[in-house]
């Protein structure tokens, strides 16, 4: 191997140092066992092919890295470095997707995203079915359109997941107990980006009941500004960031149907790169103002479900200091009774 592509494969190893040192999700031992050789010829003769289809993929992903320094060396115009970025990429990758442990140990969710092929194997595996199942129930649900334009807001680029209670991350939509969100959720944003990038994390109930028009409106329970996300650093450090909204539990009143609850990774202005400091927000706003005030872009998005139960009052007491609302069905009018109140006389005449 040649010197360059060692340089390329010690930063790899530095970011797969950053990775575990940051608290992101650890890469555990691989439990790949090589199949015997020597007993299925067809079998020993595609290893031949893959092996050698490897080898030529690497010497091209070396001369790409030779390549790219080169630009890098020369100053070469960002456009052009990222062709060359992406270039080495794929050649990465090709030298090594059809290596049978890496195969095994993307089947087992065990990625070192550290290498580029495992970038790639997650990111692939985030847009099928889970990303497919997240905007199913965004829209089904009709989370979008109701907090967000669905056709502003596209398709995620970042994978993120909640985890409530210390519990494994839930599905999007999930109905949970709001006695497990009394705690902030812990919040992973996976974005396959390697330059970090700031976000602000905000949860809202779109169900909060208003009185006052006789229908539901959006409630934010938490927002922090300047959270720096990237692929080595995905797990949020909340205290990094600035908080400009404390965190209220989830309350979901009595009598009210079960309310959805979102959590949204923003990128902020500038590619990530702009903070969002002392910025004067409202729990009464709607997330379509927030965006559009402080020019952000969805990331990531989850959420989960949860209907009251005696835990609830609890929130309102202990946290909100006030009395759980009530709410029921409209009475249904009658014509047996008055405008007091009263069973009207058949005699009288109102």
């Amino acid at each position: 191997m040649h010197a360059l592509y060692r340089t390329f494969a010690a930063r790899a190893l530095a970011r797969r140092t950053l990775v575990l040192r940051s608290g992101s999700t650890i890469r555990h031992q691989s439990t790949y066992k090589q199949p015997a050789t020597g007993v299925n010829p067809a079998y020993d003769e595609a290893l031949k092919v893959i092996e050698a289809y490897s080898s030529k993929k690497a010497r091209e992903a070396e001369a790409a890295a030779a390549e790219l320094k080169l630009a890098q060396d020369s100053g070469a115009d960002s456009a052009a470095l990222g062709l060359l970025q992406q270039k080495w990429f794929d050649l990465a990758v090709e030298s090594r997707i059809n290596d049978g442990e890496v195969l095994w140990n993307a089947r087992q969710g065990n990625y070192d995203l550290s290498q580029p092929v495992y970038q790639h194997l997650k990111r692939e595996a985030w847009r099928g079915r889970p990303l497919e199942i997240l905007m199913q129930r965004l829209l089904q649900m009709y989370v979008l359109p109701d907090m967000l334009d669905p056709r502003v807001v596209g398709t995620p680029e970042s994978q993120l997941h909640i985890s409530l209670g210390g519990q494994p991350a839930i599905e999007p939509g999930s109905a949970v107990d709001p006695a497990d969100a009394r705690a902030p959720p812990a919040v992973e944003l996976v974005t396959f980006d390697e330059t970090p990038r700031l976000h602000t994390l905000a949860m809202l109930d779109l169900d909060a009941p208003c009185e006052a028009e006789q229908t539901f409106r959006e409630q934010f329970h938490w927002i922090v500004s300047n959270l720096s996300f990237s692929l080595g650093a995905s797990k949020a450090d909340v205290a990094s960031g600035s908080e400009l909204l404390a965190y209220v539990p989830p309350h979901p009143a009595h009598g009210t149907p079960a309310h959805r609850y979102v959590v949204v990774a923003l990128e902020q202005g500038d590619g990530g790169q702009s903070r969002i400091d002392g910025a004067e927000v409202s729990r009464d706003m709607t997330m379509r103002e927030f965006v559009a005030e402080h020019g952000l872009r969805v990331a990531g998005i989850s959420f989960f479900r949860a209907a009251w139960n005696e835990s609830v009052d609890e929130v309102y007491r202990d946290v909100l200091g006030q009395p759980a609302p009530r709410y029921g069905p409209m009475p249904t009018p009658s014509k047996h009774i008055g405008p007091d109140g009263r069973e009207i006389n058949k005699y009288a005449n109102y």
